[in-house]
């Protein structure tokens, strides 16, 4: 596995990462999208110090109704603003685009759910999938806890979606703050061979980085992606550890390092 941060692109967050060993940024693309400028001082820091923006992060498009069916022109506005947004920040070179977002996952009443999930499947296949496969993208959709959505909101939901959409670029990611949360069973990942494509790492509770003799065992989670044949990036997403981000970031390193 490839261990990775999601973090800020300024020139001092990326030296202090790539010094301790991180392999590549994870980073919200929205911004670039909306600030050029600040796009070209990221692909500056990031050419400075030979590491890349490998994966980027943007929220489930929320402009769709989840109680009916899609229009076609809906489905065409949300592409033509993928297409904007992916071409615009296609010097990042980009490999994953994890998408989360709890707000547009709301299921507006339980007798919704299957119907939910084909609108968010149609979306997946005819307004994102077609402008990543452009760019060469994997969509890693991420599960997150009930506190933040009602929807999506185990491994499982999101290998349920993949699924449905089935397209080779329409995978998922796993989070183990959420896994964790949602007292996932480690066990059944073997079930999710060939669709989990990236995965975020912390403590899960409180929502720290990891380090040596913080009171949890990472290791089978490290297990639980390998049985289900992943070997790619994990990135650290979480809050310091300590006062001091650059120890927090080592101490996550030297925790991690030795189960990847």
């Amino acid at each position: 596995m490839i261990l990775g941060v999601c973090c800020g692109t300024d020139e001092n967050t990326v030296t202090m990462m790539k010094e301790i060993g991180y392999r590549y940024v994870e980073s919200g693309i929205r911004g670039f999208y909306e600030n050029k400028a600040g796009l070209v001082a990221t692909l500056r820091a990031l050419d400075k110090y030979k590491i890349r923006c490998e994966v980027g992060q943007h929220p489930f498009p929320g402009e769709y109704d989840p109680s009916g069916k899609q229009s076609k022109e809906a489905l065409e506005k949300i592409r033509d603003y993928m297409h904007k947004l992916i071409s615009s920040t296609a010097n990042l070179n980009m490999e994953k685009l994890v998408m989360g977002a709890g707000g547009a996952r709301v299921l507006p009443s339980p007798d919704k759910y299957d119907n939910v999930m084909e609108q968010m499947a149609d979306i997946c296949k005819y307004a994102i999938s077609p402008v990543l496969d452009e760019f060469g993208i994997i969509l890693a959709i991420e599960g997150l806890v009930k506190n933040e959505t009602t929807m999506l909101n185990t491994t499982a939901d999101t290998v349920r979606l993949a699924k449905l959409t089935n397209l080779p670029n329409i995978k998922v990611m796993a989070d183990l703050y959420h896994v964790a949360n949602e007292n996932e069973n480690f066990a059944d990942f073997v079930n999710y061979k060939g669709y989990i494509m990236h995965s975020h790492i912390g403590k899960p509770v409180p929502r720290v980085m990891p380090s040596n003799g913080d009171g949890y065992d990472y290791k089978p989670f490290f297990d639980a992606l390998r049985s289900a044949g992943f070997n790619g990036r994990m990135s650290v997403e979480a809050g310091s550890s300590c006062d001091d981000y650059r120890t927090s970031l080592e101490r996550a390193y030297i925790a991690l390092e030795p189960l990847l």
